[in-house]
C-alpha cells in the first residue's frame, strides 16, 4: 500500500520529479569518462537484483516486476554542472526518471565545486530512504561485500496500544508561521552547511545529547532566527511548535527484495521554537526523539498497514504531509561505509530529499566519515531562505557557547544517572559524545537494537 500511496501522492506535482529521493556524492579530480562508469555501474548492479524491477500493473494495483528489457546504460545520465554545489542540487532536483523503466538513475555531474559529482536517485515509492542509502552504499562503496544493513527498525512485537494511541491522533493546523503565507511554487532551491562532527561529539559531551538531537536541536534554532519575531512573548507562535515528520522502518526483517519498495511510516515531532527556553528546547528535542517511543511506534504502524483500508490509509497520510499540519520535514541518515569511486574517496555526501506538494521546507543531514553535511531545500517563493545555513552554524556557536559555561550540566548529570540506572543507550547508535562515558539524553536505545531506518529523503 506505501508504494502506491507514494505514487498517488507524486501525482499531486505538476513535474515528473515528484517525490524523488537521493544523494550527491563529490569527489575531487577530474570525472571518468561514461564508459568507465558504466563499466562500474554494470558491475556492482549485479549484486543488487532490486534495481533490475519496473512499476507494472494499472494505477488502482501498482506491482514490481522484473524488466526484460533492463540496461544500466539506460539509466546513467550526464550533467555539466557547476561550481557552486547548491546550483547543482537544485538542477538535479528537476531531472526527471521516465516511467518506461525501473525507477532510478546515475548522473555523472561534470562539475562540482573543483571536482565532480555521481547522484543516485531513486522514485520514493521504489525505495524508501534507509533503502536508498544502502543502495549508494554498493554502488560506490567498497567493493567486497557489504554487510546486511538492518533495514527494519527491529522485529515486530506486541503493540502496546495505550502508549500508542495518543501518538496517532491528528496533528493541529500550523496559522503562526510566516512560511504558510506564501503561495508555494513547487519549484526548488538548495543550500547547504558543513560541519566536523568532533564539534557535535563534543557538544554532546557537555550536554548529553545525541548527534540526531543535537542537529534537530540546532534546526529549531534556526527556523527561530529565521522569523525571529513570531517567537516573542505576546505573537502567534509563542509557546507553539512546528511539527515534522521523522520517518521509522517498518520493512518486514525476512523480505526477500529488502531494496525494493517504499516500507517507512512517519513519526511526528514538534520543534519547540515558541519554547522561550534553550535548555527546555533541547530537553523537548531529545525527549521527541526517544528510541522507545519511536519502536512502539513502528510496532504500531506495521499492524496498521497491514490492516488498513486504502481509502482510509490515503486520508490519514493526506493530512499527515499536508503542510498546514505538518509544515517541515527532517531526515536524519548515516553513511556507514566510505564512499568513492576509482580509489578517490568522496569529499561530501548531500541528501536529495522528497518534497511533497506545498512543504515549504526540507533538512536533511547526513553523516559520512567525520563529517556531517547538511542540506535545506525550501521552495523558491520563500524569502530570505538562503539564511538558513548560515542560521544553523550561528546556533551551533551559540549553544557550544551555552555548554561550555555549564548551562546544560545538570541536564547532562541527569541524562548521565538515568542511563546507569537504566543501562541503556542513545537512540541513533554512538552518541554525540563519542567514546568514554556516555551521558546520554532522554532518548534512548538498548545496546542491540539496531538504529532506527533513514529519514524520508
Amino acid at each position: 500500500m506505501l508504494d502506491r500511496l507514494s505514487l498517488d501522492v507524486a501525482a499531486l506535482h505538476a513535474t515528473d520529479s515528484a517525490l524523488h529521493l537521493g544523494g550527491l556524492v563529490t569527489l575531487e579530480g577530474e570525472p571518468p569518462s561514461r564508459g568507465r562508469l558504466l563499466e562500474h555501474l554494470r558491475a556492482r548492479i549485479a549484486r543488487i537484483p532490486e534495481l533490475a524491477h519496473r512499476l507494472a500493473g494499472r494505477t488502482g494495483r501498482p506491482h514490481w516486476e522484473p524488466d526484460a528489457r533492463f540496461d544500466p546504460d539506460r539509466h546513467l545520465y550526464e550533467l555539466p554542472g557547476s561550481t557552486d554545489p547548491a546550483t547543482v542540487l537544485a538542477e538535479l532536483l528537476r531531472q526527471p526518471l521516465p516511467r518506461d523503466r525501473p525507477l532510478w538513475g546515475l548522473w555523472l555531474v561534470h562539475r562540482v565545486g573543483g571536482g565532480y559529482g555521481l547522484c543516485y536517485r531513486a522514485h520514493h515509492a521504489f525505495q524508501d530512504g534507509a533503502a536508498a542509502v544502502a543502495t549508494l552504499e554498493r554502488l560506490l562503496g567498497p567493493e567486497e561485500a557489504p554487510h546486511p544493513r538492518a533495514l527494519s527498525f527491529r522485529p515486530p512485537r506486541p503493540v502496546a496500544w495505550a502508549a500508542v494511541l495518543p501518538e496517532l491522533r491528528p496533528p493541529r493546523r500550523v496559522t503562526w508561521w510566516p512560511a504558510l503565507d506564501t503561495p508555494p511554487s513547487q519549484a526548488y532551491a538548495t543550500t547547504v552547511a558543513d560541519v566536523d562532527t568532533a564539534r557535535l561529539h563534543a557538544l554532546g559531551r557537555l550536554t548529553g545529547a545525541t548527534v540526531p538531537q543535537l542537529c534537530l536541536a540546532l534546526t529549531t534554532e534556526a527556523l527561530r532566527a529565521w522569523h525571529p519575531d513570531v517567537w516573542k512573548p505576546g505573537r502567534p507562535g509563542h509557546g507553539h511548535e512546528l511539527r515534522t515528520n521523522l520517518a521509522i522502518g517498518v520493512r518486514d526483517p525476512d523480505d526477500l527484495l529488502p531494496l525494493l519498495g517504499n516500507r517507512v511510516a512517519v513519526a511526528g515531532i514538534g520543534l519547540p521554537c515558541g519554547d522561550p527556553d534553550p535548555r527546555r528546547r533541547l530537553d523537548r528535542v531529545g525527549r521527541a526523539l526517544d528510541y522507545t517511543r519511536l519502536a512502539r511506534l513502528a510496532d504500531a504502524h506495521r499492524v496498521i498497514l497491514r490492516r488498513l483500508p486504502y481509502r482510509v490509509g490515503r486520508l490519514a497520510l493526506t493530512r499527515s504531509i499536508d503542510a498546514r499540519y505538518t509544515p517541515v520535514g527532517v531526515a536524519d541518515l548515516r553513511i556507514r561505509r566510505p564512499l568513492g569511486f576509482d580509489g578517490v574517496p568522496a569529499s561530501g555526501v548531500y541528501a536529495l530529499p522528497v518534497m511533497v506538494p506545498g512543504q515549504p521546507l526540507f533538512v536533511a543531514w547526513v553523516t559520512h566519515r567525520r563529517r556531517l553535511h547538511v542540506t535545506f531545500t525550501t521552495d523558491t517563493a520563500l524569502a530570505a531562505a538562503d539564511r538558513l545555513p548560515e542560521a544553523w552554524h550561528a546556533a551551533l556557536a551559540e549553544l557550544e557557547r551555552r555548554a561550555e559555561e555549564g548551562e546544560f550540566a545538570r541536564g547532562a548529570a541527569v541524562a548521565g544517572a538515568r542511563h546507569v540506572l537504566r543501562g541503556e543507550l542513545t537512540c541513533g547508535g554512538r552518541p554525540a559524545g563519542g567514546r568514554g562515558p556516555r551521558p546520554p539524553s532522554p532518548g534512548r536505545r538498548p545496546r542491540s537494537a539496531p538504529r532506527p531506518s533513514a529519514g524520508p529523503w
